[in-house]
């Protein structure tokens, strides 16, 4: 039985990009198929000059995925290794859209996370060897986090934390959502909305300097 790589992948963008990025990518479990996918080689096409086994996978085994308008969450994982040339290459074809992603083999030999945001990919994934510093792979971790906390944040001044979000495949709401299920709104209105829909709990303000308690209406 091989050692299992879990991925936490986020996607960010605009409707019209998240919706092309999982038309594309996300294969739904056919009849004969055991699981539903995330095909690396459709999202990221390999050129006529690149080597076959340039990807260590051609696809990822999807354990769960849910999404907002803007933004998508999926699990997923790989066997052995991750697939660090997919990931490298989002930046360029997908540019319109962040990516983060936190990578943990199973058996604690590798982990970290991964960013792809403004141009820029920041592959903070390590090998736990002899050589390995937890504090300041922690200490470089921590300041990629905030990094993307700023991005899904910014202009959302709005939070909730929804509950069991991942029961709902998609939801149709402009929000961003972080690693703890926070739930990130433009406007008091919309996160209003949201919880008459969805079950949520903790709603935040974001005003002079820090998240402070509020009310929805």
């Amino acid at each position: 039985m091989p050692n299992w790589v879990e991925q936490e992948l986020h996607v960010v963008g605009a409707k019209a990009d998240v919706d092309r990025f999982m038309r594309i990518g996300l294969i739904r479990r056919r009849p004969g198929d055991m699981d539903d996918v995330l095909d690396f080689e459709r999202l990221c096409p390999l050129k006529s000059r690149d080597r076959k086994d340039l990807y260590t996978h051609p696809s990822g085994v999807v354990l769960s995925y849910f999404r907002t308008r803007t933004q998508a969450n999926i699990s997923m994982i790989t066997s052995y290794d991750y697939p660090a040339e997919f990931y490298t290459r989002l930046l360029y074809h997908w540019p319109e859209l962040a990516f983060a992603c936190s990578i943990n083999e199973d058996m604690g030999q590798f982990g970290g996370i991964l960013l792809v945001l403004n141009g820029e990919v920041i592959n903070l994934v390590r090998d736990y060897n002899l050589d390995y510093s937890r504090r300041s792979h922690g200490r470089e971790i921590r300041g990629v986090l905030r990094r993307w906390s700023l991005f899904l944040t910014k202009d959302r001044p709005w939070r909730v934390v929804a509950l069991a979000p991942w029961e709902h495949r998609s939801m149709a709401f402009d929000a961003h959502f972080d690693g703890d299920f926070w739930f990130y709104f433009r406007t008091r209105d919309e996160l209003a909305r949201f919880r008459e829909r969805y079950k949520s709990r903790g709603v935040m303000r974001y005003t002079e300097g820090s998240w402070r308690r509020a009310r929805s209406k």
